[in-house]
């Protein structure tokens, strides 16, 4: 047996010898308030159009007209009268300014913002946001946002040469927009709280029903997939935000996806560890793969992975079908199987029946 197969042997005895302890870190408890949200609390998204001004010649050119427009409404509303002049300046640009208001901020609170351009500026960098209101779906005015853009990225460049790094259209002010309107919370349903969770699955809307009860709230219902209701004879009526705060503080074990994301580009894959395997066998390039059902050794009966080199140019690897798909990316790893080889392996996996998962390319 060669020493690479050797190290394989070894590394698939740890993994599936430490299996039961794999398994049972996937089942760690989490806040309700990390998987869900009450209802009547919930975020409000504002959008506003606005001036960046101060650019080093990276902002909009005179082909976008509505930047120049802003700009002369702007100045007239100062008292600048401006008349034909034409603007040759390239140290202005049109941005997107957008922003989330989370619930309970009360007026003069500050918020943070993000500044995209919306012309054909270059670079936000050196640039500042100029007094913009920001309105919700109502279009009423929440927020007002002004101050000096933060760009990460960088971009420079002369007659013959250009550099860039990361985006330079994209900023952000922190705490760079004041609340002027607060967005008043009510509990609409007088009879009850509702609790939202982030995403539908009946065994999580059921592991949390369950752990809320335990904590006190006896009439604590799942209504579907992801939604509870707490009648509010459960609560404490006297002290009603404490009484929330013990409800989003119930501890739950969200149910873990049989889910895979590859990301074709850059050959990245993220496996949940519910994902499984059924018997087959593979052959790709020079790697030959063969799940088979346990195999039993020679030393107490107990089921054990086998590998098996069948000679130089190909690879055959015996995986319990039993364990994730994790030992079997792993052991692929071990023999250098590129990414790109891994993501036609998972796909081909899909495409026959064996792969218990779904399969998302992104």
């Amino acid at each position: 047996m060669t020493k690479l197969m050797r190290s394989i042997l070894l590394f698939l005895c740890f993994f599936f010898s430490f299996a039961p302890v794999f398994q049972a870190q996937q089942f760690v408890p989490v806040r309700l308030k990390d998987i869900g949200n009450i209802v009547e609390a919930r975020d409000n998204q504002l959008l506003g159009f606005g001036l960046v001004v101060g650019l080093h010649n990276t902002g909009d050119s005179r082909s976008t007209g509505f930047t120049h427009v802003a700009l002369r409404n702007l100045l007239g509303k100062l008292g600048v009268s401006v008349g034909g002049i034409d603007f040759n300046s390239r140290n202005v640009a049109a941005v997107m300014v957008t922003a989330s208001l989370p619930p309970f901020l009360k007026k003069g609170q500050k918020i943070g913002v993000t500044v995209s351009a919306l012309g054909d500026s270059n670079s936000l960098s050196g640039g500042t946001l100029v007094l913009t209101p920001l309105q919700g779906a109502d279009m009423q005015t929440y927020a007002v946002a002004q101050g000096a853009v933060i760009v990460g990225g960088i971009s420079e460049k002369n007659g013959l040469n250009k550099f860039s790094k990361a985006k330079t259209t994209v900023g952000s002010i922190p705490d760079g927009a004041i609340v002027e309107t607060e967005v008043p919370v009510t509990f609409s349903d007088q009879h009850n709280i509702t609790v939202v969770l982030d995403e539908s699955n009946f065994i999580t809307v059921a592991r949390a029903t369950k752990a809320i009860q335990e904590k006190g709230f006896k009439g604590a219902k799942a209504i579907d997939a992801n939604t509870i209701k707490i009648p509010l004879s459960d609560l404490d009526s006297s002290d009603l935000v404490a009484t929330i705060a013990d409800l989003e503080n119930v501890f739950v074990v969200p149910d873990a996806s049989a889910k895979i994301i590859i990301n074709a580009r850059t050959g990245t894959i993220v496996i949940g560890e519910m994902v499984r395997l059924l018997p087959v066998a593979i052959t790709h390039g020079t790697v030959s793969i063969r799940i088979n059902e346990e195999q039993t050794n020679n030393f107490g009966g107990e089921s054990s992975p086998a590998i098996e080199v069948e000679d130089a140019d190909s690879r055959l690897i015996f995986l319990n079908p039993s364990g994730t798909l994790s030992s079997l990316v792993n052991a692929l790893n071990e023999i250098g199987a590129t990414p790109q080889d891994l993501i036609s392996i998972i796909q081909a996996l899909k495409e026959s029946g064996a792969l218990i998962a779904e399969v998302e390319v992104i």
